[in-house]
């Protein structure tokens, strides 16, 4: 199981105020360590290779009473009377998180990460597991982490992923926009994540996605489609089987992503707004060509995402057609883009699965924080981060603001307009409830 790093460690290269919430000492998730962070990082690395223990306990952010982040030092034989409270606790969390929570054990309430020996830990969890089973929710385990800190035995902090589809909903569902420039490989990287087969380098995993023939001719979107990914209460993808249609993914998935493929090409830029405006997604993901960098609409796209405030992260796709030099001087080019007055964003390069867990829980928390992937559609380069980071992404609204946002009057909008020879003009009517699907 991956280390807690990144997210205990430190942010190698995020701004000061960012870098003291990570903890001390450097990680790797973070997009290069400069400046005196990095210097100090260097110097704390060299003393742990001595074998000497950190001076500064780590630590995280304090538990906050809203949220679906739960710590708890130790969950050791609680009292019936003590158990009935945990179990109230973790519906409350569920709730906030919409049928996700997630659990530090091993950590105060203070955010001081204090471990457990392996059999308090083990006790814990199957406390924790009781507590799941109460509430008939699944449990799946992120990742765990040794702490030194004042100890001489070995102490561990486990984090852990409580998942309950709640009883009004089939599944939970969350929406992202994919936006960037035309032939950045939008729709490419959906078939293969959709569809979980690899790219032939040559368009062949987008097909399935086009809706016109034009583009099937041209390998470009000019209109809004829809792909979904789906995961079940283990974190694994239920996409990948023979005749699998969307109605039996969405039986077994306890999770969905929905993918809402935009148009890149500037004179479908209407279209592009169209979607980002009328499906209220909850997240965008931007991808960027590494052998191109930011051009064409990829500057619109990403000031539309800023201007709607739409949370977003960054994809950078066909790294396999460049040399790696090409691909650190796109990252560094978005970089810059994300330093910009006008956006002031911190970007963190997710290189690891532990770099994946922790971008998106910050990335929730924390307007400012971009994760950036850099893929391969062909090889299949960091795809599984990829699918790691939306599995664990939590929603932005808690259960109470989606019950006031369905209580609004829905609306319908003409979403497709067909004129045929014969019938005459046909209306698709797309009923539209602010904050829902």
């Amino acid at each position: 199981m991956p280390a807690l790093g990144a997210q205990y460690n430190g942010a190698a290269g995020m701004e000061p105020r960012v870098f003291e919430l990570f903890g001390p000492a450097g990680g790797s998730g973070a997009a290069g360590a400069r400046g005196k962070a990095g210097t100090k990082s260097k110097k704390a690395g060299k003393s742990r290779g001595r074998g000497a223990k950190s001076n500064n306990p780590p630590y995280l952010p304090p538990e906050a009473e809203e949220g679906n982040i739960e710590y708890k030092l130790k969950l050791v034989n609680p009292s019936q009377y003590r158990f009935e409270h945990l179990v109230t606790q973790m519906k409350w969390r569920l709730q906030e998180g919409r049928g996700e929570a997630v659990y530090q054990i091993g950590v105060e309430d203070n955010g001081l990460l204090v471990g457990l020996s392996e059999e308090e830990m083990r006790a814990s969890l199957h406390t924790l597991h009781r507590m799941a089973e109460k509430v008939g929710a699944d449990i799946t385990m992120l990742r765990e982490r040794e702490v030194d800190y004042d100890s001489d035995s070995p102490r561990k902090i486990t984090e852990v992923l409580i998942r309950k589809v709640p009883d009004n909903q089939q599944f939970l569902d969350l929406r992202v926009a994919v936006l960037g420039n035309v032939d950045s490989g939008k729709s490419t990287l959906l078939g293969v994540l959709t569809q979980g087969e690899l790219d032939n380098g040559r368009g062949r995993a987008r097909l399935n996605l086009f809706r016109h023939l034009h583009e099937i001719q041209s390998g470009r979107t000019s209109s809004i489609s829809f792909e979904i990914l789906g995961f079940n209460s283990k974190g694994e993808v239920v996409n990948y089987s023979e005749s699998r249609t969307a109605e039996q993914i969405c039986e077994s998935a306890s999770k969905m992503i929905t993918f809402i493929d935009l148009a890149g090409h500037h004179k479908y830029l209407k279209t592009t707004i169209f979607g980002l405006t009328s499906y209220c997604p909850d997240f965008a993901m931007l991808v960027v060509s590494a052998n191109t960098g930011i051009a064409g609409t990829t500057r619109e796209h990403l000031g539309l995402a800023m201007a709607l405030k739409v949370p977003f992260f960054l994809v950078v796709s066909k790294v396999d057609l460049c040399s790696p030099a090409t691909v650190e001087r796109t990252l560094r080019q978005l970089e810059r883009t994300l330093k910009q007055p006008g956006c002031n964003k911190v970007p963190f390069m997710v290189r690891s699965e532990d770099d994946a867990v922790t971008a998106a829980q910050q990335f929730a928390q924390s307007p400012n924080i971009t994760p950036i992937f850099a893929i391969s559609s062909v090889s299949g380069e960091s795809l599984d981060l990829l699918k790691v980071f939306l599995n664990i992404l939590p929603p932005l609204t808690n259960s109470r603001e989606q019950e006031e946002l369905m209580q609004q009057l829905p609306e319908f909008q003409v979403s497709v307009v067909i004129v045929t020879s014969q019938a005459g003009p046909l209306g698709q009517l797309s009923p539209h409830i602010p904050g829902a699907p």
